[in-house]
């Protein structure tokens, strides 16, 4: 799909080039190879980490495998609306689980590529959160992780 949308001016440009320029790509492909090992799936390769995470369906899947029947119905098809949905359940499932608000995207941030630094902090808390609430399954060595240099 095309991003028919113009291009950002002023401020707003300015604020555009500074959230691209806090991106990590290694630190995001660290936090979709996490979710992937957490659904026991290989991650794919080529898709950028806001194209594989757009639709919200991973998020919703691996909330579901670390809280099973946290997110109750997650939406593969339908209009734009019908996806943010899942942005909106995850998000919710994701607070209920113990993810401080402050480190959740907004949907936002994902379906539009508005802010995708932080959609990556977000499954880095999520990580954290897994850990400290006792998850067996994978997971990474968040406090000598040197990619999560995000100032």
């Amino acid at each position: 799909m095309a991003d028919t949308r113009a291009k950002p001016a002023g401020i707003a440009r300015d604020i555009a080039n500074k959230l691209a320029g806090k991106r990590n790509p290694e630190a995001e492909q660290q936090a979709l190879q996490w979710l992937f090992q957490v659904l026991g799936e290989v991650a794919p390769v080529g898709p950028s980490f806001e194209d594989v995470l757009r639709d919200g369906t991973i998020l919703c899947r691996a909330i579901n495998v670390l809280k099973p029947g946290s997110v109750k119905r997650i939406s593969t098809t339908g209009g734009a609306f019908k996806l943010m949905e899942n942005h909106t359940a995850f998000q919710q499932a994701a607070q209920a689980y113990g993810l401080p608000k402050e480190d959740v995207y907004q949907t936002v941030d994902l379906w539009e590529k508005k802010n995708i630094p932080q959609a990556a902090q977000t499954v880095f808390a999520l990580g954290r959160t897994a850990k400290r609430n006792g998850f067996q399954g994978p997971n990474m060595d968040w406090a000598e992780n040197p990619l999560l240099n995000w100032d």
